[in-house]
Formats: C-alpha cells, structure tokens, sequence
C-alpha cells in the first residue's frame, strides 16, 4: 500500500490565536512574546505583517522593535495556544483520521488507506473547520512521507494546499536549495555545498553507496528523500485512555538564537507550557529532559530529580541545571524543547510551609492567568536572571 500522509501546519499560529481573539490586531504587525513597553525578551512568534518587516520568531524583541516600531507587542499567553491546539486535535479525531500531534502547531495525518480525491476532500473539510470555528488559517500538504508533506505545506504557506502525487515529486524537488528540506540544517548543508550539491535535482543523482560513506546514516535518509523513502512512523493517538509518559513542548526557530539569555527566554516559555499541562492534568514529574539542536548538533539529556514538581519555575530552573552541564563554548540554536517525564498523580501534599504557600501562589497565578491571559502575572525575577546572565 502507498503511503500518504498529510501534514497540518498551523499560520504563524500563536499570533494568528492572538488576532483571532482581538480582531483590532487583524491587518496589523502583530509581535507574540513581549510586554507592551519592555523590549528585554524574545519573539516567539509573529504575524506575517510583521515578517513582511523582517521579523523572525528567536529574534530579541528590542530588535524586532527596530525593524518594525509600528508593531503591536503582546504577551504570549501559552494557555490559550495549548487549549486551541487541544481543540483543534480533537476536531481532528472527530473525523476518524488517525495520526499524531508533531508539536503544538503541526499535526500529521495518516491517508494511506484513502484515494487522492478522498485526501483532497478531508485536508479542505479540516481547513474549513479550522477556519469556521476558530477564525485563523492552516496549510496543508499531502505526500508519501513526513518531509515531502512537510515540504509541500509549506509551498504554499499561508493558508494553502498541495499534493505531491510519485510522479510529481523529481520535478517539485529538481531546483529546491537542499536547505529547504526539513532536517537539512547550516552545517550539513556546507558539506553538500562542498560536494558541489545545491539543489535537490543533484542530490538525487548521488548513489546510496556515495551518501552513507560521506555521511553515514544521515546519507541514507538523504538519499531516500526522491525516493519517498523514510526511517520516520506516525505515532497514532489511538488510545486516549492510556495516560500521558511524558509531556513536552518544543519549537523550531526561523533563525539561530546566539545568546544564552534568549535560550533561557525560550525555555522558560516552554516551561510555563509544560507546568500549566501537568497541573491541567493533575500530574506531576520527577524527571526533567532538555533538548536542543544546536546548528546540526542534537544536543539531548535527562535528569532526574529527587521531589516530583508541577511547578513552571522549578521545572525552568531544573531545565537551566542542564543546559549548563552541556558546557556550549557558543550558541548558535535552531530548535529547542522541554519535557516532563517520569509522572505521577499530582498529591499536592506539603511537608513545609514553604511549601505549602508556594502551591497556594502557583494556584492563585493560575487563576489569574485563566481569567486574564497567560503571563498577566508571573515570576520576574526569574526572567530577569535569564537578562542577565553571562553567555559561556
């Protein structure tokens, strides 16, 4: 049976929930990630007016400002993006498609038992929907692997649709920059370039026995990319009832981030989204994971902690711990990610005061924060270490 699978990504998702909830945001450069007036932070996500000005999602704040000061600043509000990416994965289900959340803002569907007119129908009744019940846009696209679907959504970025069928694809690819495909980043791009490979057309003119012998297993996967050949399964959500191993939040940045204190900014945000999940679910971790690609390095580690917590600022200062036994001489990161792992049942059970008043403080913040938008209130010692401290 051929494969075919559909890959859902989200338009500029976080912003996009933003002008959806204020349509006086709509039409306007719209900057998710800032205070209004403090500059001192990160985007983590922005509008395409705001693109339009050269705004990328990793940039410090101060200079998205630079390049666009008629720019609305908002704070990001993680609870709203996980409660419409919840929906959005429940809408999904409701249509009997099987598949899997690949982060907050991208999904990948199974349509392998489907035909191309049932496909086509299915990716538009999604859009439809989406765009129906929570006014904002996805792009689609369908092929027979993770990365050409992956590759095809984006072509047509926002709001669009395409289909790679076989017969397509050596012509979609033949004068693609090797580095649009997913997975091929700066470092490994130079060595292709090296090889005088620019485009995916030579890239598949390469021999197997060539690929794995410059790059080992990497040289399989390039070589497979024409030949719609993948090591990568969909991991089905078929089974609900089954409860969580782990619970992650990770983000793939436009550009490198370089400094240490925008590394702790985004792992910080992802932080906020994994605690507000564990105590949404009554659970809570002992075990800590950071994960980072730094340029083609994948940089990966778990650490296990003594006491479970459900708690964003310790989760955040755990994830800090581990970062620093990477010992980085520099920064140059493309992708990040925090997980909790090793979950129990949340017992909330307080041997010290301390402690005790600390539960109360995380309970009354998110209440306030429900009500009014993630990160109305927070920590702000804890952002401002992430300013200040000093780059490896």
């Amino acid at each position: 049976m051929n494969k075919r699978i559909m890959h859902l990504d989200m338009d500029a998702f976080f912003a996009s929930v933003e002008q959806a909830v204020h349509p006086a945001y709509k039409g306007k450069p719209l900057i998710v990630g800032s205070r209004p007036g403090k500059y001192n932070t990160v985007v983590a996500a922005c509008s395409y007016e705001a693109k339009a000005c050269g705004v990328t999602s990793g940039m410090s704040a101060r200079q998205a400002f630079r390049l666009c000061p008629e720019a609305v600043f908002v704070p990001a509000d993680s609870s709203k993006y996980i409660y419409t990416s919840d929906e959005i994965l429940e809408m999904i289900r409701d249509t009997c498609l099987r598949g899997e959340r690949a982060s907050i803002d991208e999904f990948f569907l199974d349509m392998s038992e489907d035909d191309p007119a049932r496909s086509l129908e299915a990716a538009m009744c999604i859009k439809q929907k989406i765009h129906q019940r929570f006014h904002i846009t996805g792009s689609i696209g369908i092929a027979p692997t993770r990365v050409l679907a992956k590759m095809a959504a984006k072509e047509k970025k926002p709001d669009g649709l395409m289909i790679l069928e076989e017969k397509d694809i050596p012509g979609f690819l033949k004068d693609k920059p090797v580095e649009k495909v997913p997975g091929i980043g700066p470092a490994l791009r130079e060595q292709l370039h090296l090889l005088s490979v620019f485009t995916c057309g030579e890239l598949g003119e390469l021999s197997l026995d060539f690929l794995t012998g410059k790059f080992g297993k990497a040289g399989s996967w390039l070589w497979g990319i024409r030949r719609c050949e993948e090591p990568y399964e969909i991991k089905y959500w078929d089974d609900p009832e089954l409860p969580p191993k782990s619970i992650s939040h990770s983000y793939t940045l436009e550009k490198e981030i370089r400094t240490r204190a925008l590394v702790e900014m985004w792992i910080r945000l992802l932080s906020e989204m994994v605690g507000y999940r564990l105590r949404k679910d009554n659970l809570e971790a002992k075990g800590i994971h950071l994960y980072i690609r730094d340029n083609d390095i994948v940089l990966s580690r778990q650490k296990s902690f003594y006491s479970s917590t459900f708690d964003a600022g310790e989760i955040y200062k755990r994830a800090s711990l581990i970062l620093d036994s990477f010992r980085l001489p520099r920064f140059r990161v493309k992708a990040l990610g925090v997980c909790a792992s090793y979950l129990s049942p949340a017992e909330c059970v307080y041997l010290f005061e301390q402690d005790k008043k600390r539960y109360g403080v995380i309970s009354a913040m998110d209440k306030i924060n429900d009500r009014f938008g993630d990160w109305s209130i927070f920590p702000a010692v804890l952002t401002q270490e992430a300013s200040h401290r000093p780059i490896n």
